[in-house]
């Protein structure tokens, strides 16, 4: 009982981390002057670690924002490369 409580929590921090890092690219994007990034975001790091319906606004403001930068930029996809994290 206790591995599998322990278990649990180890998944929920890192959950609640990977967003956080996310976020704090989201906000550096927007710092940026990404203005496709400020008008697609604004899912906080618990909504979307902690909760189905904040983890799927976060997925959809993903699908707009990528939607909103290859319109604004023909098609072009070099914007979205920091979508792509690997930490």
């Amino acid at each position: 009982m206790f591995e599998r409580l322990r278990k649990t929590a180890a998944d929920t921090v890192t959950e609640i981390a990977g967003h956080r890092g996310f976020t704090r690219d989201i906000k550096a994007t927007i710092a940026g002057g990404d203005q496709e990034a400020a008008e697609a975001f604004r899912t906080g790091t618990v909504a979307a670690a902690l909760t189905t319906r904040g983890r799927d606004a976060r997925g959809e403001e993903i699908s707009d924002y990528v939607g909103k930068v290859l319109a604004a930029d023909d098609g072009n996809a070099d914007r979205l490369r920091w979508l792509h994290r690997r930490r």
